[in-house]
C-alpha cells in the first residue's frame, strides 16, 4: 500500500484522495494487526501445551507410577521385612529417572522433527532454484541451438514468421521483412498490434512455432549489445553508480576507470542533453534510486546513452524518445545515424521519416497477415 501511494503521489494529491488510500490503509493495516494477534494467540495456545506436555506431564505419570507401585507395600510389616522400605524408595527413584529421561527424549524428538522441517524447507528451496537455473540455462542453450533463429553476418531477415503472444494468440502471420544495415525501418500500428512482439522474437524471448529469423549474433548464436540492443520507453535504471547506468551491462569499477574514459561518458551525456547530471548527482560514482531520482526525460537520454555507448548493429527503439522534444528526438536520431546504427523504431504513429527508409505497418487493418510494408520516400 505504502509503495503504491509513493508512486502515485502526485494523482492522489491532485484528486484529493488521501482521505480514501487512508480508509485503505488503515483497512490494510487492521488485517495485518487481526493475523498478528491471532498468530499469538495460537502461539501462546502452544507454547502453553507444550510446557505442560514437557514439563509439568514427567512430573504427574511419575508421581502416579511410584504410588501404584507402592501400593505393593501397604503395612507396616511388609514394609519393615526384608528391606521392604529400601525397595520402595529404590523403585521409585527408578521409576521416576526412567518416566523423567522417556518424556525427555520425547521433547528432543520433537525438537529434532522442528529442526528436521526447517532443514528440509531449506532443502526444498534450494532444490527449486537449483531446477529453476537449469531449466533457465537449458532454455538458454535451446534459444542458441533453435533452428528457427539463424546466424546472420549483417542483414535482420523474418521469413513467413509467425508472432504468437502466451496464450496462443497470434499477432501476426508469414511476416516476410528484411532490414540490411544503413536501412532504418519505422514499425507503426496501435496498441496490441504486436510491435513490441517484434523484438521478443527476434531476441529469442519467445518461440517462434512457424518461420525463421536471421539476425547477427555471437559465436553462440545469442544476440548481444554489441550486434542488437533494446532502448525501451522507460529504460532500465540498474542499481549501481551513475556510470553503471551507461555502460550497463558492462560495469567498469571506479579504481579502473580512466580519465579518458570519464571523457568519453561525459561526451555522451552532452550529445543527449544531460551532462549537469555528473555535477548535480555528485560525481560518476553516485549511488541512487535512479529511477526516483532522474525524471522520465532524463532516463530515456541515458537510454540513449547507454546505446551509442554500445555502439550497436542495429537498435531497437520502442518509443524511447517519448517524453523529450521533437528537436532533441531529431538529434539523437542524427547521432544514431552518423554512428552508424540502423534504427528499429516502434511508435504509434509515422514520425521522422526523414530518418527511416522503409514502414513496416502491423494490426488487424493491414491485411489478413496483420502487416503490410512500404517504402518511405525521403
Amino acid at each position: 500500500v505504502h509503495n503504491r501511494i509513493i508512486e502515485h503521489t502526485e494523482s492522489i494529491a491532485f484528486f484529493g484522495g488521501d482521505e480514501v488510500e487512508h480508509e485503505v490503509a488503515d483497512g490494510r493495516w487492521k488485517k495485518v494487526a487481526d493475523h498478528i494477534r491471532s498468530a499469538q494467540l495460537e502461539t501462546l495456545r502452544f507454547n502453553i501445551f507444550n510446557n505442560f506436555t514437557i514439563k509439568q506431564t514427567p512430573d504427574i505419570v511419575a508421581f502416579a507410577l511410584r504410588m501404584m507401585y507402592a501400593q505393593g507395600y501397604m503395612n507396616d510389616a511388609a514394609i519393615l521385612s526384608d528391606g521392604g522400605g529400601s525397595k520402595v524408595s529404590s523403585g521409585g527413584e527408578y521409576i521416576q529417572q526412567t518416566v523423567m529421561r522417556s518424556f525427555r527424549s520425547f521433547g528432543e524428538a520433537f525438537d529434532l522433527q522442528e529442526t528436521l522441517g526447517q532443514f528440509i524447507g531449506t532443502l526444498e528451496n534450494v532444490t527449486d532454484l537449483m531446477y529453476t537455473l537449469e531449466d533457465l540455462s537449458a532454455k538458454n542453450d535451446n534459444s542458441a541451438r533453435n533452428p528457427s533463429l539463424i546466424q546472420s553476418d549483417g542483414d535482420i531477415v523474418f521469413e513467413d514468421v509467425d508472432i504468437v503472444a502466451p496464450g496462443n494468440i497470434c499477432v501476426v502471420s508469414n511476416l516476410n521483412v528484411n532490414i540490411k544495415p544503413g536501412k532504418p525501418v519505422v514499425v507503426t500500428g496501435p496498441n496490441a498490434a504486436g510491435k513490441s512482439s517484434l523484438f521478443r522474437t527476434l531476441g529469442g524471448l519467445w518461440p517462434i512455432p512457424k518461420g525463421k529469423i536471421k539476425r547477427p549474433s555471437n559465436e553462440k548464436g545469442v544476440v548481444t549489445p554489441k550486434e542488437v540492443f533494446l532502448v525501451p520507453q522507460k529504460p532500465y535504471s540498474v542499481t549501481g553508480s551513475l556510470a553503471d547506468q551507461i555502460t550497463y551491462p558492462e560495469k567498469i569499477k571506479s579504481a579502473e576507470r580512466t580519465n579518458e574514459q570519464e571523457a568519453a561518458l561525459l561526451g555522451l551525456m552532452t550529445l543527449v542533453g544531460i551532462p549537469y547530471l555528473v555535477e548535480r548527482e555528485g560525481g560518476w560514482d553516485a549511488v541512487a534510486k535512479w529511477e526516483d531520482v532522474l525524471s522520465l526525460g532524463e532516463q530515456q537520454r541515458i537510454g540513449c546513452a547507454r546505446l551509442f555507448y554500445h555502439n550497436p548493429k542495429f537498435a531497437v527503439l520502442d518509443e524511447c524518445t517519448s517524453a523529450v522534444s521533437v528537436d532533441v528526438e531529431e538529434k539523437l536520431y542524427r547521432a544514431a545515424k552518423e554512428r552508424g546504427i540502423t534504427s528499429i523504431t516502434i511508435s504509434q504513429r509515422l514520425a521522422l521519416e526523414e530518418f527511416h527508409t522503409q514502414e513496416l505497418k502491423m494490426g488487424d487493418a493491414n491485411g489478413k497477415d496483420g502487416w503490410a510494408l512500404r517504402d518511405i520516400e525521403n
